[in-house]
């Protein structure tokens, strides 16, 4: 139990993930004679009525090249990974804005008080994938959650 991430699938909440390291992939197809770009919104969760959280930190992170960068920063592969928080999708110009592999901070989820196990965080993942790249399957992208873990007074 603790934070999670999820996708939406025909209005049903899938977990991608499974326990507190949050280590499973992002599954992308890629159709890399031209070069593609996928975007996708997934959610961030709490599941544990007896803990909130805050210092909640998102980052993409390459399990297979896990130099500096991997393939989440293009200027040094041509793939590339950004993230952001919000229900809207951001315009390609607040996309643009965004640097590759950067980390996003999120707010609180729940306090002292009260835990929240109702909202479902959205997330906005943009995955892209350089021209002359035979077809592939992407899976060795996963989201780096860091967070403190905080009990609810009760």
């Amino acid at each position: 139990m603790g934070l999670k991430l999820y996708y939406k699938e025909e209005d049903k909440f899938v977990e991608i993930t499974s326990g507190v390291d949050l280590d499973n992939p992002l599954v992308n197809i890629h159709n890399g004679r031209t070069g593609d770009t996928i975007t996708k919104q997934i959610y961030l969760r709490n599941d544990d009525p007896l803990k909130w959280y805050s210092n909640i930190t998102l980052k993409p992170k390459d399990l297979e090249d896990v130099n500096p960068y991997g393939d989440v920063v293009y200027t040094e592969t041509g793939w590339g990974v950004k993230l952001s928080f919000g229900s809207a999708e951001p315009t390609v110009g607040e996309w643009d804005d965004m640097d590759w592999g950067d980390s996003i901070s999120a707010d609180n989820i729940g306090s002292d008080l009260s835990e929240d196990t109702t909202t479902y965080f959205p997330i906005w993942y943009l995955e892209t994938c350089p021209p002359n790249t035979d077809a592939k399957i992407k899976e060795d992208v996963v989201i780096q959650v860091a967070f403190t873990e905080n009990s609810v007074i009760q």
